[in-house]
């Protein structure tokens, strides 16, 4: 370029010597004037296309200058960058952020202004973990990778743990502790379903929810380990259970579609509430489960049965089930023979039984309809001795062996006195003896048959 500066000046002088010739020499000849003005016309053609190319080169070089500043200004990416270690610092030249390689895999670490490593991502054995630290450098909240799936752990204070939440082998399973690090509260699945557990501040069992093989179930366990109260849920319906401290004594009730029970245990017996389609009934059960008190209601209405400790009747009284108008009390000897019976008769009056060992009723007292009242003897079944007290008084009657009544003596309905009367086994009268309408006394006489009689007067 500076050459090509150079030349056409150069070129110039030597025609600005041309012209001044021709000036003073005007007398040149045309042919030499023609020729200098060519020469001059090359020289001008020539000067234009050297500043024509040299206006190419300035652009060139321009444009190579922008190509260099804009290479300088956003460099090419390389494609890989390795380093063992790679640290990021602030500006007073303390580090906050390490990314570095561990045994088992990366790791990136997180300081905060203070200088405490506050936070971790990494890999190990199973996975990934990430890990938080409060600046005291204890634990706040941990995730890992197990072979059964994640782990959170959330820290208290003593690097002691609060709060679990994992997978395990059967499901999922939630922890919670107190400031000992003791786990108070326990959630899991398991093969039957999910449980909770609750403990006390020694991480003893005080109570169980779980899922069964029926459903659900709740156990309030005391600090020995004894299940002091159950309920469940059974095949056939719900079961609750209350349970002494030593585990002997409790409360047991269990319901069905058919009845419904409840139990109380102690050391010397039972009581036993029952409802079922039969009624209600509720006994008092000795500690080898024989009933002995029984109270209950039956398609009659209710009755109370005391039993002997083999579980025998002993004594009973209730609603009669053969007469729906009263009451009945019964005695029975060891054989469940009634010796003893009072009850409400057809009347609806009193009546009283005292039976033989083999139950039959060999003393009766019943009242009547209105207002008197009759006592039998028996013997056999059948009655042997009576008495009536009747609207006209008094009356006795003496039976056979077959309950005929062969003697009568009462008041007399035709006479202001008694009468005795001797019958035949017929029933028959053969003998009468009383008093006749003067108010003396008589005795008849009757044949076998009573078709003929002699009395006899006293006298007048």
């Amino acid at each position: 370029m500076h050459e090509s500066h150079g030349n056409p000046q150069k070129t110039s002088h030597s025609a600005a010597s041309g012209l001044g010739a021709d000036h003073s020499a005007r007398a040149c000849p045309r042919e030499a004037v023609r020729g200098d003005i060519e020469t001059l016309r090359g020289e001008v053609a020539r000067l234009r296309s050297e500043a024509r190319t040299a206006k190419l080169f300035a652009m060139l070089a321009s444009g190579g200058l922008i190509v260099g500043l804009l290479a300088m200004t956003a460099p090419q990416a390389a494609r890989v960058i390795q380093t063992k270690r790679l640290e990021i610092v602030d500006d007073a030249g303390r580090v906050t952020m390490v990314a570095t390689s561990a045994a088992q895999g990366g790791r990136l670490d997180f300081w905060n202004a203070t200088g405490a490593n506050t936070a971790r991502l990494g890999s190990n054995e199973a996975g990934g973990d990430f890990i938080l630290w409060k600046n005291d450098g204890s634990a706040a909240l941990s995730a890992y990778a197990q072979s059964n799936g994640g782990r959170i752990e959330v820290g208290m204070p003593g690097n002691r743990v609060a709060g679990l939440l994992e997978a395990s082998a059967l499901g999922g399973r939630m922890s919670l502790a107190n400031s000992a690090g003791n786990p108070m509260v326990g959630a899991a699945a398991l093969e039957q379903g999910g449980a909770i557990r609750v403990a006390d501040r020694d991480n003893k069992d005080a109570a169980l929810l779980r899922a069964g093989p029926h459903g659900g179930g709740l156990d309030l366990v005391a600090p020995n380990g004894v299940a002091m109260a159950r309920l469940s849920a059974a095949e056939a319906g719900g079961e609750f259970d209350l349970a002494a401290r030593t585990g002997s004594a409790r409360v047991s009730l269990s319901a069905n579609e058919r009845e419904a029970i409840v139990v109380a245990l102690s050391e010397a017996g039972a009581s036993k509430l029952e409802s079922s389609a039969r009624g209600a009934s509720v006994d008092l059960v000795s500690r080898d489960s024989t009933r002995l008190v029984s109270l209950e209601a039956n398609t009659g209405g209710g009755a109370l049965v005391c039993r002997t400790a083999t579980g025998n009747a002993a004594a009973s009284i209730g609603a009669n089930p053969a007469l729906a108008k009263g009451g009945l009390m019964q005695i029975y000897n060891d054989r469940q023979e009634t010796v003893l019976a009072a009850a409400v008769n057809s009347d609806g009056a009193g009546r009283l039984a005292i039976g033989t060992a083999a139950g039959d009723a060999t003393l009766i007292a019943e009242s009547g309809k209105d207002d008197g009242g009759s006592l039998s003897l028996n013997r056999g079944g059948r009655r042997a001795i009576a008495f009536l007290a009747g609207t006209n008084g008094g009356l006795l009657n003496l039976f056979s062996a077959a309950g005929m009544p062969i003697v009568v003596a009462g008041a007399a309905e035709d006479a202001a006195g008694g009468v005795v009367a001797v019958r035949s086994t017929e029933g028959r009268d053969l003998v009468r003896i009383g008093v006749d309408e003067r108010g003396s006394g008589n005795v008849t006489l009757f044949n076998r048959d009573a078709s003929e009689r002699k009395s006899v007067a006293g006298p007048r």
